[in-house]
């Protein structure tokens, strides 16, 4: 059982990340972007700043700090790479930034030929040596998409999930890729069921090949009654890149929260997957 209200939404950045936020001026190093939005209404959010660590680029009070960043790193006409299926695939012009609610966001344009969109996000970035690996990132077989959903059925029914709910099972999001650059595709998706109470279970995915199935890499699982405003906290994948330059990628996600959302990173430790960071999206 999780709460619904993520702590990384009630208290902000502090004692959620592995470090704390840090001025742009300060941090340097390796900025990572996420991007959203449907074609012609694309923006762009800083999910984290990485200088041999991940770093906050700012928090929900530091305003000067969002003003700084965003003189600097969303400046008109700043170009950066877009990201799709852990390498390049195109680019984006930061046409505009303003305010949010607690965090700063650009407009861009994107040059690129794959079609984001809905829940097909990507990430940018200014660092020029990462993601230099071919694009891999498609849509699974019917034999993939089969092979998953029997394993996702058997987590929602070892989470003790009554049987007569599983019709209400839904597919938000599934996506073939390559995190590890090896030729070998990961699943990664996420699925939701809603009882007729509102109870909300949801689950987040990575999966991969094993015999005539698939097994779970990653579970991260969450049932909770969201508020009456019906707001949820369900994961949902944006894009993968190697920031940490080990071969395999870092997996960057969005998540749900009270009137607001924000941004995960998951990372490959000693052969398992890890939630490494938490970030603020914004909140309202």
């Amino acid at each position: 059982m999780v709460l619904f209200l993520p702590a990384i939404f009630a208290t902000g950045l502090q004692g959620r990340n592995s470090t704390a936020a840090s001025s742009p001026a300060q941090a340097g190093g390796t900025a990572i972007f996420a991007i959203a939005g449907e074609p012609g209404e694309y923006h762009m959010d800083a999910v984290a700043l990485f200088n041999g660590k991940f770093i906050a680029p700012f928090s929900d009070e530091q305003k000067d700090a969002q003003k700084s960043f965003g003189d600097k790193y969303f400046a008109p006409s700043r170009t950066y790479r877009l990201i799709f299926g852990g390498g390049q695939a195109g680019s984006v012009s930061v046409t505009k930034w303003s305010e949010g609610c607690n965090s700063i966001h650009s407009e861009i344009t994107a040059t690129t030929a794959v079609r984001l969109g809905g829940q097909v996000r990507a990430l940018a970035t200014n660092n020029e040596s990462l993601g230099n690996r071919a694009s891999s990132r498609r849509a699974p077989t019917e034999a993939e998409r089969a092979a998953v959903m029997t394993l996702v059925k058997s987590i929602y029914k070892q989470k003790r999930t009554p049987a007569g709910l599983m019709s209400q099972l839904k597919v938000t999001n599934l996506t073939a890729t390559d995190l590890e650059g090896d030729g070998n595709y990961e699943l990664i998706g996420s699925f939701m069921l809603t009882a007729k109470n509102k109870y909300e279970r949801d689950l987040f995915l990575i999966a991969r090949s094993s015999n005539a199935g698939m097994r779970a890499d990653l579970v991260k699982w969450q049932a909770y009654q969201p508020p009456p405003e019906g707001f949820l906290s369900s994961i949902d994948f944006i894009d993968h890149l190697d920031v940490d330059r080990n071969g395999v990628g870092e997996v960057f996600a969005v998540q749900g929260g009270f009137d607001g959302y924000g941004y995960l990173i998951f990372r490959k430790v000693a052969g398992r997957w890890r939630e490494v960071f938490q970030g603020l999206g914004d909140v309202c």
